[in-house]
């Protein structure tokens, strides 16, 4: 099998997971997500009220929907310079990744951005990556022509171990003003399938937030002055895959408050900003993995190690969730392909078949395939050293805020 059938498998075991009855079933959702905000408090004295359950249920719901409307084939997706609307319009698409746009209903002012593709590490390490605000400068895509350097970006608001709020602000290409983001974190665990969910939302109202509605005050949020603030609602989801590989989804809604965005800014977007930087994302994560002094200490919180622990701790634990990649099959191999075809699809792959002496039984059982190399490596492509930058943008909070 190729590496595309294979990056496919990725996405298809992703989506059925999406699909789930718990996460699909607002009820048992609603209890998932009541049990997670009791363990992630910071203070042990302090509750969640219902109507806090109530609106982190719906706003995870949302968000989940958006991942599900990503899943999608290759068929079903337009890969011209026409696209029926509504509809996802490919941008790039490659071995380890695909890129793809889709405009927002008609009148709206939004855009939805979509990357997927594989990571070679931990869960929490890729989680680590995509979810320290304060490191994003190590990694996120630095342009100076056209101009687009982050110059601040910190975290405001530690709400609990898997919630927080961070600011953002970037300067851009003349004659837009600098844009900015208050971005509101919230991270969801269905680890029993080897997911997590970040849920990225920026918060544009302060003054309808709420403590007992939102889970959090507007102390420390600076109001805008002489800058732009940007609406976004999206976010990622990452799933184990292997015990040294994840596959990574991260979707987002995005006003970029222009009253027309111009289709080279958009390509500009999708292939540099998001494309190209899919390749920093994967080159920060390989960091995280050879020790980088910064990445290490933030992934001494509790959050990351909680997650370490469920889905890496023990081998026991390991071959419970870990997903097992199908097996080919012989028989279809031997009729599909002669032996220089099974060469060039499976490179230096070593077949070993075996068969039952019994003819009653060798009639009725396909032959079992063992591979002498690990049948779910992708190798990447040296020319990705020439893609240089990666990320996506996330958004706004539902219907708890304006966009405008």
């Amino acid at each position: 099998m190729g590496k595309r059938g294979k990056i496919s498998q990725y996405r298809e075991r992703l989506d059925q997971t999406l699909a789930s009855p718990e996460l699909t079933n607002l009820d048992a959702l609603k209890t998932l997500i009541r049990n997670q905000l009791d363990d992630s408090s910071l203070d042990e004295t302090e509750g969640c009220s219902n109507i806090l359950i109530e609106n982190r249920t719906n706003h995870v719901s949302s968000f989940l929907e958006m991942l599900r409307s990503a899943s999608v084939s290759e068929d079903e997706v337009s890969r011209t310079s026409e696209t029926s609307h509504g509809g996802w319009k490919m941008k790039e698409d490659h071995e380890e990744f695909r890129v793809m746009y889709r405009p927002g209903p008609e009148g709206t002012p939004f855009h939805s951005l979509l990357v997927e593709g594989y990571v070679d590490a931990t869960v929490d390490a890729c989680l680590c990556v995509s979810w320290e605000a304060t490191l994003y400068r190590k990694w996120w895509p630095q342009y100076s022509f056209p101009p687009f350097k982050i110059t601040i970006c910190e975290c405001l608001q530690k709400i609990r171990i898997s919630e927080q709020i961070s600011f953002k602000r970037v300067k851009v290409t003349w004659p837009m003003t600098a844009r900015e983001a208050v971005v509101h974190y919230v991270l969801f665990e269905y680890l029993q399938d080897g997911l997590v969910v970040v849920i990225i939302s920026t918060i544009s109202d302060l003054e309808g937030i709420d403590k007992t509605t939102h889970g959090f005050s507007k102390d420390g949020i600076p109001e805008a002055k002489d800058v732009v603030r940007i609406g976004m609602m999206g976010g990622f989801a990452i799933q184990k895959v292997t015990p040294e590989r994840s596959y990574f989804r991260t979707i987002a809604n995005m006003d970029l408050k222009l009253d027309f965005v111009p289709p080279s800014l958009m390509n500009f977007i999708t292939r540099q900003l998001v494309g190209n930087g899919f390749g920093l994302y994967q080159k920060a994560v390989a960091s995280v993995s050879n020790h980088d002094e910064d990445y290490s200490k933030a992934l001494e919180d509790p959050m990351y190690a909680r997650i370490r622990e469920a889905l890496y701790s023990t081998e026991n634990a390991n071959e419970a969730m870990e997903w097992k990649e199908p097996k080919a099959d012989a028989c279809l191999l031997q009729l599909e392909h002669s032996a220089e075809d099974i060469k060039e699809n499976l490179g230096d792959v070593e077949l070993v078949i075996l068969a039952d002496n019994d003819a009653s039984e060798a009639s009725s059982k396909n032959a079992e395939v063992l591979v002498s190399k690990s049948f779910g490596e992708i190798e990447e492509e040296n020319n990705q050293e020439s893609r240089h930058l990666k990320d996506e943008n996330f958004g706004s909070y539902g219907t708890e805020y304006s966009w405008r």
